[in-house]
């Protein structure tokens, strides 16, 4: 069990009071309780604490606390707090933007230990799962006070929990212990005679990924690609958890993850079901885990934790691989002849996955990560003990211009002064941790040169390829070498997933079959899970509740035309009601399958080549089976034609049901796709885009006179990123991403999530809403203004009393105002296959909104929307987000004036652009002089003439000023043209007589 390993982690989780502040405030002695934990006897019995014993292994454990402490603070984590609450209550500064929150506290410390349950107290590792994810929410139940999860580990400088420090510290501890640690090496007073354990970071990564997601022929397949990576890296997270501790990673954090819960439940079901509540279906069937994972290890066990994972990947996804084959081979005869070795099947799962990994260690090997030889006055000593020490450390992370190096005069100056300050057992060291953002940028340098390095190449497919992606060879149970004739034969057969035409790889197979086999895979059959995962993802006619949604004040009843049409359609066609039997009550888009409203028909129903792809008649059915039987290729294509020509008939005949109720625009034409990423990440996480010191630190905080000069000059370096401030953003993270974005884009708003994990969103929106979903997300990932939500601090804390109630408890994080983000859009035809539309989707990301660049500059920032038509032309629009705010508010002061007006817009700026940004005004006022919808002399036109140009002005200025000169152009037309394409089909005109 490696009982001293986990021990070790037990005290750098405990070390200090849960909510040491509050002590601060008290007067009453600062003790946590973690001497007194029954499995922590013996350490009771022999006095060891790590702050106190004299010896190599205990000293070198609690260079843990000062490692995570001087990496972020520096010189002033060795200061007093000399807290002073106000009646505002503690102060806490955003750890990016430093922009600061008051909260309020209680004004008591209550005793924990009793709460621990008695059946936990005696199994090391499951008590210290207990504390790590419980004791944060014991202590806020207790309180009564969500917001203690905020509560800052150091008031001085208060840009990171109590929780998050203490959930560091024990990883490093764990690190610095060693996992092959024992009691007998505790015993020993004075120096060890085995080496000290050293903390690595470790990268670990799997690919491909995005080629795994956007070979998708439907919803389905979309979804399960996303939720399948997550899967797969929350299972290798789980291993490397339960072996080395929660704690150990950095990154993604697994604190209130929901399949990490889940499987917690699983694990130890008494222990945490008072606390940790069931993981509901939706958030269970929403990925988030990223495929990179950052971890602090101890050096020898690297190689090992690397292997876990890798095994786990490779275990997990046979495991996923033998259950669909189980599923369709078993339970539905499909393809009864393939066998699970197979080529076509087990050959291709095989060579699905490559994995990478890197580590770096923490402070150079083989020397002493802390070197304390700094006092003023003697320089001597200092230039031959300090000035070699700190060289190697740049030296091992690159430091090589004056500039990078460690330490600036500034902090060494500091740093110098308040040692001559301080006691001899409170002096401030100089260690290893302050080197973070440096180390962390090796470790992600080193995987990229691993990765770069890679010879991996696809296998060679000796025969048909997937219909779907070109890549991997058709499933099917003959030789390598298989004609397509061949194979189409075996794909004839639908087993309720397939449709007749299409053939898949084995990866694409196990998309598909997903679902199937999620209530095994979650250890939850019960119906109500069953019924859960059929709306776990979107039909992506399901826009339509976007459209109902926005309508649904209308003077015409848009809902009851929708349901007449569908009563049209099933009482014509019934085989169209067993189409939509098991869609019904779950279009996938969370607003509509949780509302009371009835669902009595699914919109599938009003695209009629869609619903016709999943018929199934008599008529068909017995054409399908001379098809399966036959094995003359005349009478095969014979077959296929009467197959396809009935198919025909009955798509014409409910179009034209369809045209007859909407005689214009049909509402399920066009569906909406979204991808954001936060811009520059990797700055973040260097440090790069942090402020100074002084934007961070406390204003109450007490600094001797002496130090003041040093002090000020020290405030006017930029903040470092350490690992405190590291892991407190990638726990602050799943506020934004499980939290903030699933209310927005489910509840706000008729979309679905598909994959929200850090600063990623993958979403399913509605073409009448998504233009608002995208700004307020935009607004959420930066802490700005909204009219739910109050944002001081750069956190949002909701303030609606129509809000779900946990979002009013306490505040939630956001990247702070500082922060930007990156959006492709795409809004496809129906007609335009889903792979195609995913390809453009990132692309729109990538090559558009993260590639913007405005003339003085400025990157990012921005959004793509690509309009995917049905003849396979795109038109593209692309500009910064707050042009993009104006456009949209160019779009609702005229959402009643119609496309029109938009059209002339761009035909006149295609003829007559503007020569100069100053001629705008002008431009601007001509247009709208000479349109006839303003032309009539009444004041009520005027103002509405007046402001529309003003808007159009505003407009067209923001747009020249942030749009490359030679793009200009071309962007006005393309964003005037969005605007008209957008209106004109929004509007959905229903046949009036169909309603009597």
């Amino acid at each position: 069990m490696c009982e001293a390993f986990w021990q070790a982690k037990i005290w750098g989780l405990l070390n200090e009071p849960a909510l040491k502040t509050l002590y601060n405030r008290s007067g009453e002695e600062e003790t946590s309780f973690w001497l007194d934990l029954e499995v922590m006897q013996k350490w009771q019995e022999k006095g060891w604490n790590p702050e106190t014993t004299i010896s190599d292994i205990f000293q070198h454990l609690h260079l843990a606390d000062s490692i995570i402490s001087a990496s972020d603070r520096a010189a002033i984590s060795s200061f007093p707090d000399n807290y002073a609450c106000g009646e505002q209550g503690v102060e806490i500064s955003h750890l990016l933007s430093g922009a600061n929150l008051h909260l309020k506290v209680p004004q008591q410390q209550k005793n924990l230990l009793d709460i621990i349950p008695d059946g936990v107290k005696t199994d090391i590792k499951c008590l210290y799962w207990w504390l790590w994810r419980c004791l944060p929410q014991v202590t806020c139940d207790q309180f009564k006070n969500d917001s203690l999860l905020l509560m800052p580990a150091q008031t001085s400088l208060p840009d990171s929990s109590v929780w998050n420090y203490a959930s560091l510290r024990a990883a490093f501890a764990g690190a610095l212990a060693g996992y092959d640690l024992t009691t007998a090496d505790l015993e020993k007073q004075g120096a060890s005679d085995k080496p000290l354990s050293h903390p690595y970071l470790v990268t670990f990564t799997f690919c491909p990924v995005q080629e795994l997601i956007k070979a998708s022929r439907k919803m389905r397949d979309f979804w399960a690609g996303s939720w399948i990576l997550h899967y797969l890296s929350a299972k290798i997270c789980w291993r490397l958890a339960q072996q080395y501790g929660p704690d150990s990673l950095l990154y993604p954090s697994l604190y209130q993850q929901p399949l990490i819960d889940h499987w917690l439940l699983q694990e130890w079901p008494e222990a945490f079901k008072p606390w940790v509540k069931k993981v509901e279906q939706r958030p269970l069937l929403t990925a988030g885990f990223p495929n990179v994972l950052v971890l602090i290890l101890p050096k020898d066990k690297v190689s090992a934790a690397m292997q876990t994972a890798k095994q786990t990947l490779i275990e997990t996804w046979r495991d996923l691989g033998k259950k669909v084959y189980q599923e369709l081979h078993s339970k539905r005869r499909w393809m009864p002849q393939l066998q699970l070795n197979s080529h076509s099947w087990n050959g291709w799962i095989e060579v699905q996955w490559q994995d990478y990994w890197s580590a770096v260690p923490i402070g150079v090997d083989q020397y002493n990560s802390q070197n304390q030889k700094i006092p003023l006055e003697n320089e001597a000593i200092a230039q031959q003990e300090l000035a070699p020490w700190v060289e190697v450390q740049n030296s091992a992370y690159n430091l090589t211009k004056n500039k990078q190096k460690l330490f600036p005069a500034e902090e060494l100056n500091f740093i110098r002064t308040a040692y001559q300050e301080q006691e001899p057992d409170q002096k401030v060291r100089v260690n290893v941790g302050s080197w973070w953002p440096y180390i962390f940028d090796q470790t992600r340098l080193a995987l990229a040169a691993t990765k770069n390095a890679r010879n991996w190449q696809i296998p060679t497919a000796f025969g048909p390829r997937s219909t779907i992606s070109g890549i991997g060879p058709v499933v099917h149970p003959g030789a390598d070498w298989v004609t397509e004739g061949d194979t189409k034969k075996h794909w004839r057969r639908h087993a309720g997933l397939f449709d007749g035409t299409e053939q898949l790889n084995a990866t694409e197979t196990i998309k598909r079959g997903l679902e199937k086999i999620l209530p095994k895979l979650l250890a939850d059959e019960s119906t109500e899970f069953s019924e859960s995962i059929a709306a776990s993802y979107p039909d992506l006619t399901a826009g339509v509740a976007g459209y109902l949604k926005v309508s649904a004040d209308a003077e015409i009843n848009h809902r009851a035309s929708f349901h007449a049409a569908c009563d049209a359609i099933v009482k014509k066609f019934s085989w169209a009601e067993n189409v939509i039997k098991e869609m019904r009550g779950k279009w996938g888009i969370p607003l509509v399958d949780e509302s009371s409203a009835p669902k009595k028909y699914h919109p599938r129903l009003l695209n009629a080549g869609w619903l016709v792809e999943d018929a199934e008649t008599d008529e068909l059915e017995k054409l399908q089976q001379e098809l399966n039987r036959e094995n003359d290729p005349i009478k095969i294509d014979s077959l296929n034609r009467q197959i396809k020509k009935l198919k025909e008939g009955y798509k014409e005949g409910i179009q034209d049901i369809i045209d007859n109720y909407y005689p214009s625009n049909n509402p399920t034409s066009w569906y909406v796709l979204a991808a954001g990423d936060g811009d520059g990440m990797s700055e973040w996480l260097k440090g790069k885009k942090l402020k100074n010191y002084r934007d961070y630190i406390a204003p109450n905080l007490s600094i001797p006179d002496s130090l003041q000069e040093t002090f000020e000059q020290f405030l006017d370096l930029p903040k470092r990123m350490g690992p405190s401030t590291h892991s407190a953003l990638s726990r602050a993270l799943l506020d934004f991403s499980n939290q903030l974005v699933p209310y927005l884009t489910q509840q706000r708003y008729a979309g679905r999530l598909i994959y929200a994990g850090g600063d990623d969103v993958l979403a399913y929106t509605n073409l009448w809403e998504w233009d608002k979903w995208l700004w307020d997300i935009r607004q959420c990932f930066r802490g700005d203004k909204d009219k739910q939500f109050d944002n001081r601090g750069d956190y949002w804390l909701g303030t609606d009393l129509t809000l779900p109630e946990h979002l009013r408890k306490r505040p939630f994080f956001t990247m702070g105002r500082q922060a930007t983000i990156s959006f492709g859009i795409v809004i496809a035809h129906h007609s335009v296959p889903l792979a195609i539309a995913l390809e453009n989707l990132w692309d729109a990301e990538k090559e558009g909104g993260k590639k913007h660049k405005s003339p003085d500059g400025k990157q990012k920032d921005a959004v793509q929307i690509r309009v995917i038509y049905s003849n396979g032309n795109i038109l593209k629009a692309t500009a910064k987000f707050d042009v993009f705010h104006l456009w949209q508010q160019l779009l609702e002061v005229n959402s009643q004036a119609g496309s029109a007006i938009f059209e002339g817009a761009a035909t006149l700026w295609s003829q007559h652009p503007a020569p100069i940004v100053d001629a705008l005004e002008a431009w601007t006022k001509t247009f709208c002089d000479r349109r006839d919808l303003f032309k009539s002399n009444d004041q009520d036109n005027d103002t509405a003439k007046n402001e529309f140009q003003q808007h159009l002005k505003e407009f067209l200025e923001a747009l020249w000023q942030t749009t490359p000169e030679k793009e200009l152009d071309q962007e006005v037309k393309f964003w005037l043209k969005l605007a008209a394409f957008v209106l004109r089909n929004r509007e959905i005109k229903i046949n009036p007589e169909k309603l009597s």
